[in-house]
C-alpha cells in the first residue's frame, strides 16, 4: 500500500514538473533565455541562438513528461505493466536522475556567486531559484519513492 502510494505520488510530481518545464522552455523560450542572459547581453546575436537552443531543454522535459504521464495512467488504470517493485524503482531512479541533472549543474554556479557580470545566471533569484529548488525536491521525492519500492 505505501509502496503504491509513494509511486503514485512521485509520478504526479513528475508529471506536473516535467510538463511545466516542457511548457516553459518550449513555448516561453525567450523568457527562459532572459532569465539566464544578463540584460546587457540580450542585444547580442547569440541571444536568439540561445533562445532557440533552450527549446531542446523543453523537448527533453516533454519526453520525461510523456513517460511520467504514461506510467501514471498505467498504475491508475490497473494495467499489469511495471508492477514489479524493482521495475518501478528503476523507472523512478531514471526520473530522479533527470531532475538531479537539472539541479546539480547549478551548484557550481551557485558556489561561485551566481551571475558575474554577463556570465552565468542568478541561481537563487527569480524563476531560477524556483526551478533549482523544485528540481532538487523532485529528485529527492523520486529517489525516496524508488527506495520505498526496494525496501518495500
Amino acid at each position: 500500500m505505501i509502496t503504491n502510494a509513494a509511486y503514485i505520488f512521485a509520478m504526479i510530481i513528475n508529471v506536473l514538473w516535467f510538463s511545466a518545464a516542457f511548457r516553459y522552455f518550449s513555448f516561453q523560450n525567450e523568457t527562459a533565455t532572459k532569465m539566464m542572459v544578463a540584460k546587457s547581453a540580450r542585444n547580442s546575436p547569440i541571444f536568439p541562438t540561445m533562445s532557440a537552443a533552450i527549446r531542446f531543454l523543453g523537448g527533453m522535459n516533454a519526453a520525461f513528461a510523456l513517460l511520467s504521464i504514461s506510467l501514471l495512467i498505467i498504475v491508475l488504470s490497473g494495467i499489469d505493466v511495471f508492477t514489479s517493485p524493482i521495475e518501478r524503482a528503476i523507472l523512478l531512479l531514471v526520473l530522479a536522475a533527470a531532475h538531479f541533472s537539472q539541479f546539480v549543474f547549478n551548484i557550481p554556479i551557485l558556489k561561485n556567486g551566481g551571475r558575474q557580470g554577463e556570465k552565468y545566471w542568478d541561481v537563487l533569484k527569480g524563476p531560477m531559484r524556483f526551478i533549482f529548488i523544485v528540481d532538487g525536491t523532485a529528485a529527492a521525492i523520486s529517489l525516496l519513492a524508488a527506495l520505498v519500492q526496494i525496501i518495500g
